[in-house]
């Protein structure tokens, strides 16, 4: 559902005397560009679409995460180290970490401020590192799910409360060798989770698809007890029609044995159109791809989940020119158009999928874009619920206004979503960063365009890096 790109708080105007003047909104997105020899980071204002340019300057085969208010840079290929950025200080570079020569890192995870996660293709082991010092905390074995070369090929990674994801890509000289596996890591013990208890031996998720080679989008439960999902691109081999979008389906810990799994392809690339080279999601409803054709065009499509049928295209600049796309918690997707020719970054409202903004110069091409608030880190509803607390609405059930209450555990990002019970997003009611202090809200029983909302029963989520905590609401 598309939302108004309105500020917050003259969207929800009854906030205005509720909201704490502490709390401050996500505006910034940092664009990563090179030319493959060198590489800058640009700054994105989110409200105004402005662009600063080269404010710092990374590696010419870069990857960005962020956390806790740093940006992590993964330089690859040849470079083998994490830098870290640190916006506060205008852009500079705070420490630089060797993760181990010719390595080749290629994402972060986060499990606290003192542990880290570092994924390397060229090694069978995964790195853990402590992210204030560079310091190496141990590592975690990963060779028992490679292919025959003895190296798995360890890439994307992603957080769900407690537990890591790992993609493994399973390849020869770059060309699949085998069914791409997902490893799942209990972080509190730094130890390969059995993904499935009621099989004997330690299991690890089997994919139905060769080539796991996008980053995760992770689709967190809407409710205590409903699962969570995790979204991968597998790309199979370059040029046929072999792969999709995997949907593993991550079970709600209730105390009751749970077996993480693949349901398979939640839409082919024969119906995408290409290989996959990106997935974007927020919600299930409307999420995207980044697909390439036979030769090597990429597009912009959505898709529906359900059925899994082609959307639209939303843009088809022609050539191997679309690197990335990423939404930006405002019900904006923002592309990054890489092409030498005219590269630059496009903006879309998510849901409508009407092109806003673009292309807006960012110098060297652009291949990636994050956003102030970390979008590859979520939590599966019910765990860590110490971290947040959302109180229960009143009045309840409401006839006019709900207020609640948010109290994050410490200062950090957070969004409060309204849902119905056919899990379509409703209305937002904040998305930014918090301190530890309890935040008022109100919720005018109106929809993401103004029109009041049917009578029913509706979920009103609260999630953070390490928390979802759901509220229910009857609306008369």
């Amino acid at each position: 559902m598309p939302r108004p790109r309105l500020p917050f708080l003259v969207v929800f105007p009854v906030l205005l005397a509720l909201a704490p003047p502490a709390r401050a909104v996500a505006t910034k997105g940092y664009i990563l560009t090179t030319d493959y020899t060198s590489g800058t980071l640009g700054v994105v204002d989110l409200v105004t679409r402005t662009i600063t340019r080269d404010v710092a300057v990374v590696s010419g085969d870069p990857v960005a995460r962020c956390y806790r208010g740093l940006i992590y840079v993964v330089n690859r290929y040849g470079y083998d180290n994490i830098q870290v950025i640190d916006p506060a200080q205008g852009f500079v570079t705070v420490r630089q970490f060797s993760v181990g020569n010719g390595t080749n890192p290629q994402d972060i995870a986060f499990a606290s401020p003192s542990k880290a996660y570092v994924s390397r293709l060229g090694s069978p082991d995964l790195l853990i590192v402590e992210p204030a010092t560079g310091a190496t905390l141990g590592v975690i074995p990963l060779a028992a799910w490679a292919d025959a070369d003895g190296n798995p090929e360890a890439a994307h990674l992603a957080v769900v409360g407690d537990l890591l994801f790992v993609a493994l890509g399973r390849l020869a000289n770059f060309v699949p060798a085998d069914a791409g596996l997902v490893v799942v890591v209990d972080m509190r013990a730094d130890t390969v989770y059995d993904a499935d208890p009621l099989t004997p031996g330690t299991q690890v998720v089997r994919l139905r698809g060769l080539n796991p080679g996008t980053a995760f989008a992770v689709l967190p439960g809407a409710e205590p007890l409903q699962d969570s999902h995790l979204y991968i691109g597998c790309s199979g081999r370059w040029g046929a029609r072999d792969g999709g979008v995997e949907d593993i389906v991550v079970p709600a810990r209730d105390g009751r044995p749970g077996v993480i799994h693949s349901a398979g392809f939640a839409i082919t690339e024969d119906t995408l159109g290409g290989d996959v080279l990106d997935v974007i999601a927020d919600g299930r409803g409307h999420p995207y791809a980044i697909v390439s054709d036979a030769a090597s065009n990429t597009s912009l499509v959505s898709w529906d989940p359900e059925t899994g049928s082609l959307l639209a295209t939303l843009y088809a600049p022609g050539g191997y020119s679309l690197s990335d796309a990423a939404l930006d918690g405002r019900g904006e997707l923002y592309v990054c158009n890489s092409g030498f020719a005219a590269p630059g970054l496009f903006v879309f409202e998510a849901g409508s999928d009407t092109c806003l903004a673009g292309p807006l110069a960012t110098g060297l091409p652009p291949v990636q874009i994050v956003f102030e608030q970390d979008s590859s880190v979520a939590a599966p509803a019910g765990s860590d619920g110490d971290a947040v607390a959302l109180g229960c609405p009143a009045p309840n059930p409401a006839r006019a206004l709900a207020r609640l209450e948010l109290t994050l555990a410490e200062p950090g990002s957070a969004r409060v979503e309204v849902f119905d019970l056919a899990g379509r997003r409703v209305r937002f009611l904040a998305d930014g960063l918090f301190t530890a202090s309890p935040t008022p809200l109100a919720w005018d029983l109106a929809d993401g365009s103004g029109r009041r909302v049917p009578a029913g029963v509706y979920l009103v989520r609260a999630v953070t890096a390490r928390a979802t905590v759901t509220r229910r609401l009857v609306v008369l």
